[in-house]
C-alpha cells in the first residue's frame, strides 16, 4: 500500500506565518471571477501556474487573506509572463509555470523561500500549500504528499497526492530538508490514474534564470 497525502486545514496550530507568502489569485474574465493559488519569492513577485491565466483575462488580483474573500484587500497586478514553452492545448502540465509583477509590495514580514538550485535530490518531507475550494470556502491550507517519481526530461514531480480541488493550481510546493525549507515545485493539477490519485508539479530549478529576471 502507498502512503498519501494527508490534509491540514486551518483549525490545527500551523503557524501560518512560515507560509505567508502563498497568496490568492483573483483572475476577472468575461464569464466570471476564478481563483487560484500562487506564491511570492520576493515582495512584488508572484509564481503561479500558466493555465490560471491563460484565455481572455480582464483583471488580476492577489490578496495575502489567510481565506479569499471577493470584498477582500487586494494587491494589483502590474504585468504577468507565461512560460515561452507553455502551449495551451499541448503542454497541460509541462511548462505549466506563470510569472506575475504586482503594482505594489507584499507586507512586512512576508516569508520568502528560495527556489531550490537543482532537483537531483528529492529526499526530505514535501508541503504544498492552496486555496483549493474546501467546505464552499477558499482556505489555505496544507497537504502533505509523499514522493512518487519524477518525469524526465519534462522536470514534472509526482507526489501521492489526494487533496487537489479547484483553486489549487498555481500554489507552491515546499521541500523540507536538512532543517531548510525550499520553494520545489508549482502545482499544477491532479490526475487519477491506475495507481492511485497523484499530482503533476512542474520542478523549478531549471527555471531560476527565467524566474529571477
Amino acid at each position: 500500500m502507498t502512503t498519501t497525502a494527508t490534509l491540514t486545514n486551518t483549525a490545527t496550530n500551523i503557524d501560518w506565518s512560515n507560509f505567508n507568502s502563498t497568496v490568492v489569485i483573483e483572475v476577472t474574465r468575461p464569464e466570471g471571477v476564478f481563483t487560484s493559488s500562487g506564491v511570492a519569492i520576493n515582495r512584488d513577485t508572484i509564481l503561479t501556474a500558466a493555465h490560471c491565466l491563460d484565455g481572455e483575462i480582464l483583471k488580476v488580483r492577489v490578496s495575502t487573506a489567510g481565506t479569499y474573500s471577493k470584498n477582500g484587500k487586494f494587491i494589483g497586478v502590474k504585468t504577468y509572463e507565461i512560460h515561452a514553452e507553455y502551449e495551451p492545448e499541448l503542454s497541460k502540465y509541462n511548462f505549466d509555470l506563470a510569472k506575475i509583477k504586482l503594482s505594489s509590495s507584499l507586507p512586512e514580514g512576508t516569508n520568502f523561500y528560495s527556489v531550490m538550485k537543482n532537483d537531483r535530490d528529492l529526499t526530505g518531507n514535501f508541503v504544498r500549500i492552496g486555496y483549493g475550494a474546501r467546505f464552499d470556502k477558499n482556505i489555505r491550507t496544507m497537504i502533505t504528499p509523499v514522493f512518487k517519481q519524477v518525469q524526465d526530461p519534462q522536470k514534472v514531480l509526482e507526489l501521492h497526492d489526494m487533496y487537489s480541488y479547484s483553486g489549487d493550481s498555481g500554489g507552491p510546493v515546499f521541500l523540507q530538508q536538512k532543517g531548510q525549507m525550499y520553494l520545489v515545485a508549482i502545482h499544477s493539477t491532479l490526475s487519477y490514474g491506475p495507481e492511485g490519485k497523484y499530482s503533476f508539479n512542474p520542478l523549478l530549478a531549471a527555471h531560476r534564470t527565467w524566474i529571477y529576471a
